[in-house]
């Protein structure tokens, strides 16, 4: 059994969340395998603590798409396939292209500063894989909220929470952080120069080279 998770903790954390990182740890370096049942009550007493924190962490894990939960089968870990990936990218690429050649005409000069500091700190955080992460949805959804088109943004973000996973699991697989800052660079660079196709082309590009790149780790399983 492992010690207490509050012994641990820091003062902006809570037990849920301390849980949650240490489960999505252990999924990531695939100490617990894909398809693997996580049982509620064997969770609770490893890490010595209520349900309660058990069930909410299976509930933040299932929500980034790291855990599924089936009628007869619990909450299992999730296990990806190129199918599954393939299908998630044939249909996040055109809308989030369309997205992208609906906002470029919007952008004004606040929000293009806003996508500019973000990059400057994705580029300063390369080494941080989980802040870069973060940068790295909070430009791109910068740029959608710009196309004005609220359900067009919503499909997107569903589309974004279910490629989490693959994300997660295989960040090792994607473009290294330099080649991707790259294509960041190109994307808003068109979109500076508001130049809608260029940057639809650039997006799409960047969001192929995620599904060749992890699709490629997959094969090597």
């Amino acid at each position: 059994m492992q010690e207490p998770l509050t012994r641990s903790l820091g003062p902006a954390r809570t037990i849920t969340e301390n849980l949650a990182g240490l489960l999505r740890e252990e999924i990531r370096t695939g100490a617990l395998e894909p398809g693997s049942r996580l049982r509620q009550g064997e969770i609770a007493e490893r890490y010595n603590v209520s349900s309660t924190p058990v069930r909410e962490a299976f509930a933040a894990l299932e929500k980034e798409g790291l855990l599924v939960s089936f009628p007869h089968r619990g909450v299992v870990v999730f296990q990806p396939s190129i199918d599954d990936l393939s299908e998630i990218y044939e249909i996040r690429i055109p809308l989030e292209v369309l997205a992208i050649e609906k906002a470029v005409p919007n952008i004004d000069d606040v929000e293009l500063a806003v996508l500019e500091r973000l990059l400057g700190e994705m580029a300063a955080s390369k080494d941080d894989s989980a802040t870069y992460q973060q940068l790295n949805t909070d430009f791109h959804e910068q740029i959608y909220q710009a196309a004005r088109r609220p359900k067009l943004e919503k499909l997107i973000r569903e589309l974004r929470d279910a490629s989490t996973a693959y994300l997660r699991l295989y960040a090792t697989w994607s473009p290294t952080a330099h080649d991707t800052q790259l294509e960041h660079e190109a994307i808003f660079e068109a979109i500076k120069a508001q130049a809608p196709k260029r940057a639809g082309k650039a997006l799409a590009a960047h969001l192929q080279h995620t599904v060749d790149y992890v699709s490629n780790g997959l094969v090597r399983q």
